[in-house]
């Protein structure tokens, strides 16, 4: 099992979204705790350590961009994979800039994404560029 002992937040605001993927996240050994907006999933945060974040682009409250350097501020040793349907909207730029470990678009490649993840938990293999792991855009 690739996620023993390895603890994933998970946040995504569509209900369904969150269950498929805590569904595949567990089956390969991963504990997963759910959040269904940033709000929620920095109040995680302030709970318990996590070896990575999977985080939804678009929620409400606050997107998954804001999330993401909030996480670089206040925990930065945590890699954060970011996921959307709608990342063609964003700008190359945009995601070097804030530096995400990698980026997916929905609908999930479920290899790709266990990929990252696996990735992003084992500290030998991250790299300093996270568009190396990242999917490319179509």
């Amino acid at each position: 099992m690739d996620g023993f002992c390895k603890r994933v937040l998970l946040v995504d605001d569509d209900h369904h979204a969150r269950f498929l993927l805590e569904a595949l996240l567990d089956h390969a050994g991963y504990t997963v705790v759910p959040a269904c907006d940033g709000r929620a999933a920095l109040t995680e945060l302030h709970k318990r350590y996590f070896d990575a974040v999977v985080t939804d682009y678009r929620m409400p409250f606050m997107n998954g961009i804001e999330l993401l350097r909030l996480i670089q501020i206040h925990y930065p040793q945590i890699p954060v994979i970011l996921a959307s349907g709608s990342l063609p909207v964003l700008d190359e730029s945009i995601l070097s800039d804030c530096r995400p470990f990698g980026w997916l678009r929905k609908p999930y490649d479920n290899r790709l994404l266990l990929e990252l993840v696996r990735s992003a938990v084992d500290r030998e293999h991250v790299v300093s560029d996270a568009k190396v792991r990242c999917q490319p855009m179509r």
